[in-house]
């Protein structure tokens, strides 16, 4: 396979990896089916944990949700109350303004793409599958780019355990507590959005060579 790559090839990735961003808002437009599909393929392919993988053909699942549908109805009541839980437990006491809707974390994307990978053995919710998880994530964010096509994670969807949220999976059609969850939400750009500014590592002041 490596025979394959040449120069072009490292360019593209380089062109690719610095032109992606995080996008907050979305046009009224959506994307086709076919350019969805290059996305989740892009994010199927990338690497994953071999033991909750081994013999199995569904350690990673995609699933694929338009907003406005009943679903996703039901997705954001869900997400809503476990997000005020979780908001709770960490300050200790209900919040004075508990969130009351769902745009911080969908915005106005028209898709909402929700990866969920098989858990290892012993089956705790920070391991293997959590870190296969962002590499999806990140394969889909980077053939999206490719697409013209804006992303945005929706991060709660880890942080909140909606894996083992049986009427969330119910919903979504996936068995509960098998699969740890990541989400993110998809779209074209709004002509007007901005991203703003983002100063990654400089290499010359953060690299060690030992």
């Amino acid at each position: 396979m490596f025979e394959q790559m040449n120069q072009e090839h490292g360019t593209a990735l380089d062109e690719i990896m610095e032109a992606r961003f995080s996008v907050r808002a979305f046009a009224d437009a959506a994307p086709e089916k076919k350019d969805i599909e290059r996305i989740i393929r892009a994010g199927l392919n990338t690497p994953f944990a071999g033991k909750p993988a081994r013999g199995k053909n569904d350690f990673r699942r995609i699933v694929v949700i338009r907003t406005g549908s009943e679903v996703m109805k039901t997705i954001e009541t869900i997400l809503l109350a476990e997000v005020s839980k979780l908001s709770n437990e960490m300050l200790g006491k209900p919040q004075d303004e508990p969130p009351d809707n769902t745009a911080y974390f969908f915005r106005n994307a028209p898709y909402l793409i929700i990866a969920a990978e098989r858990k290892g053995y012993p089956i705790t919710y920070m391991s293997d599958h959590s870190i296969s998880l962002s590499y999806c994530m990140y394969g889909m964010w980077l053939k999206a780019t490719t697409l013209k096509i804006g992303l945005k994670l929706v991060s709660a969807f880890i942080h909140t355990k909606l894996g083992n949220n049986e009427p969330f999976c119910r919903a979504i059609g996936l068995p509960c507590g098998e699969y740890a969850l990541d989400a993110c939400v998809i779209g074209y750009p709004d002509d007007a959005y901005v991203p703003p500014q983002v100063n990654y590592p400089d290499y010359n002041s953060n690299v060690t060579w030992l």
